[in-house]
């Protein structure tokens, strides 16, 4: 199995934020906005990714960095791996190794 390694400053992005609200359910949750002026990770459009946190129709597709970010915001905000699955167009079982590596980099992180 691949090893997915997260760029610490997208790690340092996603814990950042706080996001409103623990109902799953797009009316019940909190929403997230993020800085236009504070894009500082190439390569991740932030507006985007906000689009897809907060289920803006149509979905903008994400790359690679932009997905893990939103993933990591989405489980924090109590969505399911299907769900966030289904808003990234990827598989569940994708979400279910990322939050895994992500557990695994914090594990690490902590000793």
């Amino acid at each position: 199995m691949p090893t997915i390694h997260i760029h610490p400053r997208l790690r340092a992005v996603a814990s950042s934020y706080r996001i409103g609200g623990t109902a799953p359910a797009r009316e019940a949750a909190g929403r997230v906005y993020v800085s236009t002026t504070a894009t500082g990770v190439p390569g991740v459009d932030f507006l985007a990714v906000e689009r897809v946190v907060n289920d803006d129709l149509p979905l903008p597709l994400l790359n690679e960095a932009e997905q893990h970010l939103a993933a990591r915001l989405m489980t924090r905000s109590g969505l399911g791996a299907d769900e966030i699955a289904e808003r990234l167009r990827v598989e569940p079982r994708t979400v279910t190794r990322w939050r895994a590596a992500w557990k695994a980099g914090a594990e690490e992180d902590d000793r």
